[in-house]
Formats: structure tokens, sequence, C-alpha cells
């Protein structure tokens, strides 16, 4: 069955107004400085690494051989931009999707624009992240599996379907858990042939067989490796895993900011994507899929739990919109309103932004602030740049001089190395808080600085803090 009716989505405006919500992407990038993780992997690309030395949970195989080709061919600038690239093929991936589950051409166009502007896909697409890039493998998956044109056969299909997962698995382990619902169809429908996905999925799999055959050389079974992957979990040390972090149900609501975080994804035609059950076979794949995304990422006890749902957000976005055309009259005022959907995110979350700006509604913020950051923009509305990473690495490239050492934790550190790998803060040294040990030769010489205290307690009982504009210089005690 095909969705559309005639008077709905007529002419080139649902393909005008994706372009404007790419386009939109570009304008809003956090550019090449940024801060924690994004700032590490833009600062990591620039090393000349392409395979990963482990294979960890917080290593991304395909991802860091890609950001490393990319940085290598087109320099920091385009690098910083990638994720704003990627959402062509996303989108593209989306459009094919929705096709194959019965939209015409530009109620699919229409639902590739809610996936592009939701929140979660937004924000993730302004930053240096490995969430778009995965997301978009996982939803060809779901589209070749609809496609019955393709001409490859049920043989090609499964190899396809086997390539994109074991790519998708060298990204992120997320795969795992949103496949779940294709696998168990396919072996519902295949049965046996399902093991001709084994061998494309090795294949797919090859950018972290460097790091896995150091990990046999240390030691490790080949179980070890997986569950390392997977969870965090080691042998060699103790340091925490992310096991106890899954399906933390009980942990939701005391982490309740973090949840709205996530559920910020669900405004607009997502919200009937994830509560309306599909009758259709087809659709009720799709849903499965995006209801064991979403359980997973809201019971996921880490902070950046929303960016864990881009898959979801993406069939979300496919599947509200396809509800919400068939619950429209056919009107030219239920055309009105099945296009300006699209527009629900972005309006409601710069509305709310306007409020809070002006004091009008109160709003949570982390009780660990960052100079320059203000958390509501940063988080909430992804619409609108944050170059606050940016500005902070300004202030220490004025503020510090060369050859100082600057301490930080984790955050601003991802700031710190992705400026110094755009050019910035030449000749300064940084250091974890957690390693820093004798500053004695800094403290003598052209001085250390800390920018926060937040996550740094052993300093502050070593060193007497002299207060800056932005953070403190360390002096002896």
């Amino acid at each position: 069955m095909r969705h559309g009716h005639s008077n709905q989505l007529k002419g080139p405006w649902p393909l005008l107004l994706l372009g404007a919500a790419i386009l939109a992407s570009f304008l809003a990038s956090s550019g090449p400085v940024q801060w924690m993780d994004n700032g590490m992997f833009l600062a990591d690309a620039t090393i000349g690494r392409y395979f990963s030395e482990t294979l960890g949970p917080l290593e991304h195989p395909l991802y860091q051989f890609f950001n490393t080709l990319v940085f290598e061919a087109f320099g920091t600038q385009v690098l910083s931009l990638l994720n704003s690239i990627l959402l062509v093929p996303l989108a593209a991936a989306v459009y094919w999707l929705s096709r194959n589950l019965g939209a015409q051409r530009n109620l699919a166009l229409l639902a590739a624009t809610v996936a592009v502007l939701c929140h979660a896909v937004f924000w993730v697409s302004t930053k240096a992240e490995v969430y778009i890039f995965h997301a978009l493998f996982v939803v060809l998956a779901y589209a070749l599996y609809f496609e019955r044109r393709s001409g490859l056969g049920a043989t090609g299909k499964l190899l396809v379907i086997g390539l994109f997962t074991g790519m998708a698995a060298s990204i992120h382990q997320l795969t795992f858990v949103v496949l779940m619902p294709l696998y168990l169809r396919l072996l519902v429908e295949q049965r046996a042939r399902i093991l001709l996905t084994v061998p494309a999925f090795v294949i797919g799999f090859v950018t972290a067989y460097p790091a896995m055959f150091n990990d046999l050389d240390s030691g490790l079974s080949l179980i070890q490796i997986g569950r390392h992957y997977l969870t965090g979990a080691s042998p060699f040390d103790s340091n925490p895993n992310w096991e106890g972090s899954m399906l933390r149900f009980d942990a939701m609501w005391h982490e309740k900011n973090s949840v709205a975080l996530l559920c910020l994804s669900l405004i607009g035609p997502q919200a009937l994507g994830l509560v309306l059950f599909p009758k259709d076979r087809k659709l009720r794949l799709v849903w499965w899929a995006l209801l064991l995304n979403f359980v997973f990422a809201a019971s996921y006890n880490v902070n950046d739990r929303f960016t864990f749902f881009l898959p979801g957000a993406a069939f979300a976005a496919i599947l509200g919109v396809l509800r919400l055309r068939d619950l429209l009259p056919d009107t030219r005022a239920g055309a009105w309103v099945l296009g300006l959907s699209a527009l629900c995110s972005p309006a409601a979350l710069l509305a709310m932004w306007v409020l809070y700006a002006n004091g009008a509604v109160p709003l949570p913020v982390h009780s660990e602030a960052l100079p320059y950051r203000n958390d509501i923009h940063y988080f909430m509305v992804p619409y609108l740049r944050d170059r606050s990473a940016e500005e902070f690495a300004h202030y220490y490239e004025a503020s510090a001089p060369a050859g100082a050492l600057i301490v930080s934790d984790w955050t601003p550190m991802g700031a710190l190395r992705s400026a110094q790998a755009a050019g910035e803060l030449q000749g300064r040294t940084f250091e974890s808080c957690d390693n820093a040990r004798d500053l004695s030769l800094y403290l003598q010489g052209a001085g250390a600085f800390l920018p926060r205290t937040s996550y740094c307690d052993g300093l502050k009982a070593r060193y007497r803090l002299e207060k800056l504009v932005v953070g403190y210089q360390l002096q002896g005690k």
C-alpha cells in the first residue's frame, strides 16, 4: 500500500525543506574546536593513526579509520563538518526505507526532513560524533531488507545486510540492539540461510582486526575481547565498565534530566511513531527496532543517552509521518499540518529557549558549569550555533603563555586538544587532573593553569589557586 493522497504534499517544497534542514546543520556546526569526546575525536583524527590499538568499548574502529582518512584528504575544517555532510546519505537512506515501507515520494522526503530536524540527529550532526555514521548503516540494512527491486535475490540481500551489520558493529555496539528485530525476522524466514550473513559480517568488521589481534597477543581470548568491546569489562584492570549501566530503570528518575533530553527527540510526528502500534507487518518490524532502541537508551545510565537514540529517531520519524498522514484529512489544511509537522521540534525547542533566556521558565542546568558554555543552549537548542569551546580555547591562547601547562578534566580537555590540532595553543602542554603529579617545573616557569576545579579535587589540596577571569593559576603553597 502506498501512503499519500492527491491533495497532499504536491510540488517541490518537501525537497526544498529537506535541503534547508541539512543546510541549517552546516550553519549550526560547532566548528573544529569542541568539548569532551567530540573534541577528542577531532584531535585523534589528526594523529594519523588509522587503526585502534585495542578493541575497547570507546574504540570505534571504522569511524576512526574514516575520520583519519577525511582529515588526511581534506583537513580539519571539513572534518568538523563531516556529520553535516553525512546527513545527505542518511536522509537518502531514510527516504529509501520510507519508500519501501509504502510512502509516496514527497511523503518520504518529509520523513527524511523530520529525521534530520529531530533533536538527537541534528545535535549530533553539529558535532564530531559516531552516531550518524552508525545510524546510516543500520537504516540501510532495514531499507535493503524491504527492497523488492534490488535484483540481488535472497542470497545477495543476506550478504549485503551482513556487510552493513559488520560495518555498523565496527562503529558502535548499539548495532546488536537495533538490528535484533531484523535478524529475528530473517531467522524465521531464512532459517539456516541466515548464516550467510556471517562471512559478510566478518568482511564488514575488518577495520577492527588490528586491535583484535593486539588483544589476542596480550593474552585475551575471543570471548574476553568481545565482552571488553561490548561492555568495557577486562581481566587486566578493575576500572568501571558499562555492564552495570545497562537497563538501569531504577536510576531513570534520579537521572530524569538526561531522560528528558532523550525525550526531546519525540517532539513532533515521532511521538506518534513510538506510541501507536502499527497494524502493517512491515511497519511493525521497524516499530520493534524503534521500541528496543528507545528502551535501551532511556535505561542506559549515562548522561548522553539521547545520542544513543539516532537509529530509533529515524525510525520514529518515518512511522510518525506515515501515521500522521493517515490521521489527517485529504484537504489543503491537512497538507499544511502535515508539512508543518516537520518543524515541530525546532519550533518547540527554540520557543522554550526564548522563554528561558528571558527568565520566564526555569530549566535545570548541570551543577558543574563550564566556562563560556550555557548548557541549555548547548544541549537543548542545537539549531543555534554553539562555539563556546572555541571561545574557551581563545581565552587560554591569550592567557596561558607558550610553555605553560593546562590541567583539566575530560570535558575541557577535548576543547584544548582539538584547538591544538586546529593550530591554536601551540607550545602548551595538557595534563588530565588524574595524571598531574609534580608541577613544580611549570610553577617555576611559564605557569600551570586549571580551567575549573570540578573533578580536580586533588589539585585544590596540593596547590593554592589564584582566581583568573576563567579558571585559576596554580601556585605553590
